[in-house]
């Protein structure tokens, strides 16, 4: 198998959950989002958002950093959210 088909099969693996899809999403509308933002606007519990946050982050899709007690998540892969977004326009 190709490599480049790989990595981004590895990606679409990465991305292939709704609350992933909408973390994206959420971050890409706002440039970075702390996690009790993303909490707040998904209305979905602190682990999980954290669980799928890590996801993201361990597959080098968004990265973090610190600003006192928070951390601030942005959109590592700009590709990611493109193609997020034509599929997402493009549903039914």
């Amino acid at each position: 198998m190709n490599q480049k088909s790989k990595y981004t099969a590895d990606i679409l693996k990465s991305i292939g959950h709704p609350i992933r899809v909408e973390i994206i999403r959420i971050i890409y509308e706002d440039e970075k989002l702390s996690v009790s933002a993303i909490q707040n606007l998904l209305n979905i519990a602190q682990p999980i958002i954290s669980l799928h946050l890590g996801i993201l982050k361990k597959n080098g899709i968004i990265n973090s950093f610190k600003k006192g007690k928070n951390s601030f998540y942005f959109i590592k892969k700009k590709s990611v959210p493109q193609v997020i977004q034509l599929l997402y326009y493009d549903s039914i």
